[in-house]
């Protein structure tokens, strides 16, 4: 009899460590607050609990209604290795699996507009709606019904315009989660809206690096000191109270400078949105819905953006500078998009540099959890949420 059979595996030990030092956090005012232990953001073991109980069990946000205006447009995102399409019906947009059900070389990749998927590998083809409309040479396949041949869909929801999936059949609806978000956006036609242009690039740090750094203007006085203090001051920003406990946002506001003349924000000349107030024009907004879609929006754009956890050191980041469809009509719109997504590389670059360095002092044996400012509000929030969801039982 193998004596040591009954002991717990070192990583298990590891692991249980981590998880009470994450819980004991919990409920911690914000004027006492710290952050995750730094092993939440390096740990391989605490990385695949939060796939688990975060990312197999909540909405993520995939892509926008922009990037599929047309009957036909579709566009491919692999997430946590499951090959996936989003496709614009002639009924309505769907989420559904790639695969084909042959012998499942994926039917799509990349992005584009047709009227069937055909597979690469034996060309069975599959309508928009995903059912099977070629089948070559299988006349004599006895029992075979191509009628039962459809590509699985994935339980979706459109929210402002964003595209979420769920793979748990058994989750709350998203919408109602996000009642006040969605009064906020009144004065943004979602269905209007366009992609300026789109940037993806790997960030080498944990998904929730990217996060809280997005929704947090206190780094402006280190990171983007030249770049973004300057006009939006990190010290002027607040964090917004969360309005009920299952609420599935939070936000952040960063004002424009005191002095800087509201004309500042229309620099671009881009059409602007209708109805905004002289003080909500000075006011640019962050909002985190949970667990990693990240949105900005300003008198003139909408800043969408999903974080795509790879694994516990790795994260893809995916944005979308959306803009009013009347915005094409301006003789300098390509020109000026180009402009924009250069300045935008640049502030990205500074992010990436810094959460890069973050990512490995994380790893260092020194490291621990740190104290939080009161303009780190959004970063408090998300530790809470990962604390909620990790305890929750299966």
């Amino acid at each position: 009899m193998n004596q040591t059979s009954s002991l717990p595996n070192s990583s298990d030990v590891v692991l249980e460590a981590l998880l009470d030092e994450v819980a004991a956090g919990r409920g911690q005012p914000l004027p006492e607050a710290t952050t995750l232990p730094a092993e939440a953001y390096t740990s391989d073991a605490f990385f695949e609990l939060e796939k688990k109980k975060i990312f197999f069990k909540d909405w993520l946000a995939i892509g926008h209604i922009a990037q599929v205006p047309n009957v036909g447009d579709y566009f491919s995102i692999d997430i946590f290795g499951e090959p996936l399409m989003v496709v614009r019906g002639q009924d309505r947009i769907r989420v559904m699996s790639r695969v084909c059900l042959h012998r499942w070389a994926p039917v799509a990749s990349g992005k584009g507009n047709t009227k069937l998927f055909s597979c690469p590998f034996h060309r069975w083809g599959y309508a928009l709606d995903g059912t099977l409309r070629v089948a070559p040479f299988m006349d004599k396949a006895e029992g075979f019904e191509p009628k039962k041949c459809s590509l699985p869909e994935i339980r979706s929801e459109i929210v402002l315009g964003t595209i979420y999936i769920n793979f748990d059949d058994e989750a709350e609806p998203l919408a109602p989660r996000l009642k006040g978000m969605i009064e906020e956006f009144a004065h943004v036609d979602v269905d209007d809206l366009i992609v300026g242009f789109s940037t993806e690039f790997n960030c080498p740090f944990n998904w929730k690096i990217a996060v809280e750094t997005f929704m947090e203007c206190y780094h402006h006085i280190g990171a983007h000191a030249k770049t973004l203090q300057p006009h939006s001051p990190g010290e002027a920003s607040w964090g917004e109270d969360m309005r009920d406990p299952d609420q599935g946002w939070v936000a952040l506001r960063h004002p424009l400078k005191e002095g800087i003349p509201t004309e500042h924000v229309f620099k671009s000349g881009l059409p602007p949105f209708d109805g905004m107030t002289e003080e909500e024009q000075r006011i640019g907004s962050l909002y985190h819905v949970f667990p990693m879609n990240l949105i900005g929006t300003s008198v003139d754009a909408v800043r969408w953006t999903t974080i795509l956890p790879i694994s516990a050191n790795q994260t893809w980041w995916v944005r979308h500078y959306l803009v009013r469809k009347d915005a094409r009509n301006m003789p300098n719109f390509d020109e000026l998009m180009e402009t924009t997504k250069a300045n935008g590389a640049v502030i990205a670059g500074e992010d990436v540099e810094v959460n890069t360095l973050q990512q490995m002092g994380a790893k260092s044996r020194y490291a621990r959890a740190g104290r939080l400012s009161h303009l780190e509000k959004p970063v408090w929030q998300l530790a809470d949420y990962v604390r909620d969801r990790i305890a929750r039982p299966d």
